[in-house]
């Protein structure tokens, strides 16, 4: 995700519990209930609920809004990315990434109706690519490129079609 990050401002919102150090940016700002210790490339942390983002970041707009496997936690997507989408800069960019339920270890799950793996009781929704595409589209937002992580298969990551990666980025722009 961090190489689809441009400018020098990034917003990187639900990043406490697994900070991306690959970030670069002047300013990187993590924001999320949790608290994190602040260190390189962060340079702020919030705490504090995203879906208050107006109040917690007042004004302020960024290059690079990140979402890493935030956006099924929410119980209101089209609100946040709404929301969202006035705290990126003009000819900015909207990263985010998500579990996709037709990746293949979820689907052996569901085929097995397995509730030990792949059913966390945190997770709001699954996303598929085209619902991604359509929730993102329905926020106000233009999609410029959708990217598949592969398939964690025996411990490996192996290459696989977008629409059995078990993980999918997508870059939007607000319209």
């Amino acid at each position: 995700m961090a190489t689809l990050a441009n400018g020098n401002s990034i917003l990187d919102i639900g990043c406490a519990q697994q900070p991306n150090l690959n970030l670069r940016g002047n300013r990187v700002v993590g924001l999320d209930k949790n608290d994190m210790v602040v260190q390189p490339p962060y340079t702020e942390h919030i705490a504090g609920d995203a879906t208050d983002m107006d109040t917690l970041l007042p004004g302020q707009q960024f290059d690079t809004v990140l979402m890493g496997e935030f956006i099924e936690h929410i119980e209101r997507p089209y609100d946040f990315l709404r929301l969202a989408r006035n705290h990126i800069s003009p000819g900015g960019s909207l990263i985010l990434s998500t579990p996709n339920p037709l990746g293949i270890p979820v689907v052996l799950a569901e085929y097995l109706c397995l509730r030990k793996f792949y059913y966390t009781s945190d997770h709001v929704f699954y996303f598929s690519p085209r619902w991604v595409w359509r929730l993102l589209e329905g926020s106000g937002y233009k999609i410029i490129k959708t990217v598949g992580c592969g398939a964690s298969i025996a411990g490996a990551w192996l290459p696989v079609p977008l629409s059995l990666s078990y993980i999918i980025i997508y870059v939007a722009a607000p319209i």
